[in-house]
């Protein structure tokens, strides 16, 4: 049986994927003049997915860090 902390975790960290990979797309195409149907062409293309998927994944570094002390957090000290 899958954890529900698993399942949520996936979740945050796909979504907080998707979503760095937009702005990042979208802070590239304004600095390089592109229209906004040139913008969106970019997010959708999957010619260079694995980089900026790599990019957009830095956004879980903070959220993994965040959750990781929150749990922590909740533990019993074991001496």
């Amino acid at each position: 049986m899958i954890n529900k902390n698993v399942i949520i975790g996936l979740a945050i960290g796909l979504v907080t994927t998707l979503i760095g990979i937009t702005c990042y797309t979208i802070f590239i195409g304004l600095q390089l003049g592109l229209s906004t149907e040139g913008i969106l062409n970019k997010i959708t293309s999957t010619s260079v997915l694995g980089k900026r998927a790599s990019i957009g994944a830095l956004l879980n570094i903070p959220i993994f860090y965040l959750f990781l002390n929150k749990k922590r957090k909740r533990m019993p000290k074991a001496y």
